[in-house]
């Protein structure tokens, strides 16, 4: 009860006193699939019994991709893209950039390219980052739908799904430079900066990560290493490490 009345009072702050009774209505009682929030023209498709309505809050309701909008990028990484929430947040955020959404598992894919159908700027990609081309395979599907891990496995695995490196992503889309770079790869991050990592972060300006280090060691390790090879400056930003790449204009 506690909860659900601080939510209802995070939704009333952040939407309004009436729309934001309704929206808290219609997603944390009624459970709605489709839910329409002020602002944006379409509604969002959540998954009922799932762990959508978390993502939903964190996005929506905490803001926590509400990244300063004087800065205005050209191209966004969203890796880890989940069911398509945040890169529709930085679609409307950002209109002029373009928004290449990650996701791996197939499930959190349809909805993903579901909810970003109208959203011509964001590229839906169903692939997995890792530090090079290879099959992984998602090794933890027990768990919810936002913490899949994936891991390197044989041709002949029936569940193999494409692992692809940030240079590739970037040659086969012609960028040249990344201005925001989100990272919540559930622990695939210790292997995106273990190796192959010179050219894209070189041409990365920002970077987003969440750590996870509770799901696979030496995750922090690893990232730190490798950065401290380069000159970035580090913050905190509700609850990642914002990361700002000083030779990159």
């Amino acid at each position: 009860m506690v909860l659900r009345l601080k939510l209802l009072l995070r939704y009333m702050m952040n939407f309004g006193s009436l729309s934001g009774f309704f929206l808290f209505f219609r997603v944390e009682l009624l459970k709605t699939e489709a839910v329409r929030v002020d602002g944006f023209k379409w509604p969002l498709n959540l998954r009922s019994g799932t762990t959508d309505i978390l993502v939903f809050r964190e996005v929506f309701l905490f803001k926590v991709y509400a990244l300063d909008t004087q800065y205005q990028p050209v191209v966004i990484i969203d890796g880890g893209a989940n069911i398509g929430l945040t890169s529709v947040f930085l679609a409307q955020r950002f209109t002029h950039s373009r928004i290449y959404s990650i996701e791996p598992d197939k499930s959190n894919f349809e909805m993903l390219r579901k909810n970003t159908e109208h959203y011509s700027s964001v590229v839906p990609m169903h692939y997995a980052l890792w530090n090079r081309d290879t099959l992984l395979r998602i090794s933890n599907r027990q768990t919810d739908s936002w913490a899949f891990e994936v891991e390197e496995c044989q041709v002949e695995d029936d569940k193999a799904l494409q692992g692809l490196s940030l240079n590739s992503i970037m040659k086969r889309y012609g960028i040249n430079r990344i201005d925001i770079l989100k990272l919540d790869i559930e622990g695939s991050e210790r292997e995106l900066f273990t190796d192959n990592y010179d050219y894209w972060i070189s041409h990365t300006k920002y970077i987003l990560v969440e750590l996870h280090d509770w799901m696979k060691t030496d995750c922090s390790r690893t990232v730190f290493r490798t950065l401290s090879e380069y000159r970035f400056s580090t913050t905190i930003f509700n609850g990642m490490l914002l990361l700002r790449n000083l030779d990159v204009d």
